[in-house]
């Protein structure tokens, strides 16, 4: 038996890939799940990579243009820190593992949006930010092709 060496680096490319293949899929509106499976992807790739990638991410400030978050849409950080893709993305990670975000619904009853909020251990909250659901998707495809493009720099 040997070591699966490029096990991050696939998991990263297949999530991509699986977000990518989705939207090919010929569901009925009852039967599509892009927002959890958008959240699946995200949380995988918030958590899995986070312990030897995350100091690769840009402290770059988030735009919607590049990384698809607004800085508007966060209305609470933590003071001494700034609304770069770093943080942002920790912060982000903090809320989905410890299942601290809530979905809200258009008038469709369509998920449009995440809350997704984090709090240091005295329960004081270092951040909340409301993204929207195509903001959500923008973020996750630029943070994987970020990891992907870190992992052929390494290979």
């Amino acid at each position: 038996m040997s070591h699966y060496k490029n096990q991050e680096f696939d998991f990263i490319n297949r999530t991509r890939t699986i977000i990518e293949q989705y939207d090919k899929l010929e569901l009925s509106k009852s039967e599509r799940f892009e927002v959890t499976l958008l959240l699946n992807c995200l949380v995988g790739l918030l958590i899995l990579p986070q312990q030897n990638w995350f100091d690769t991410l840009p402290i770059d400030l988030v735009s919607q243009k590049e990384w698809g978050i607004n800085p508007n849409h966060i209305s609470t950080i933590k003071t001494g820190e700034t609304k770069n893709v770093k943080d942002v993305a920790r912060h982000l990670r903090n809320s989905v593992s410890h299942y601290r975000f809530k979905a809200f619904e258009n008038k469709s009853n369509d998920i449009s949006s995440i809350k997704f909020e984090d709090y240091d251990p005295s329960n004081n909250k270092t951040f909340e930010a409301i993204i929207p659901i195509s903001s959500i998707r923008q973020f996750t495809t630029k943070l994987t092709n970020t990891f992907v493009a870190e992992m052929e720099k390494q290979k």
